[in-house]
């Protein structure tokens, strides 16, 4: 079984760059879902300030995730870029660059 390479060179665009997307507006939606589900179960149980508990915290979190979401696209535009330009030691630069101010942000 062989598998397919997407190319964003050659052949039709639009057909790549949405086999490209579908997995991000995927997690994007699953996350939308979680934040509905959640309101759901806590307004079943909960009161007035669990349910803006959880509809605040649902925001945020939405947020974040796509905040998260266009730095990678942001990054791997650039990784890619230096791909195509065939200099994978810049790309392995894009890639450090990328992942050192995440785990700094972390501690």
């Amino acid at each position: 079984m062989s598998k397919k390479e997407i190319s964003f060179t050659e052949g039709p665009v639009f057909q790549s760059l949405l086999r490209f997307a579908i997995p991000v507006l995927g997690a994007l939606i699953l996350q939308a879902a979680y934040g509905a589900v959640d309101l759901l179960i806590v307004g079943k149980f909960g009161n007035a300030s669990s349910i803006s508990a959880v509809g605040t915290g649902s925001s945020f979190m939405q947020m974040a995730t796509f905040i998260i979401t266009s730095l990678a696209m942001g990054s791997t535009v650039i990784i890619g870029h230096h791909i195509g330009e065939q200099k994978p030691k810049e790309a392995g630069n894009a890639v450090g660059t990328t992942i050192i101010p995440l785990i700094s942000s972390l501690e």
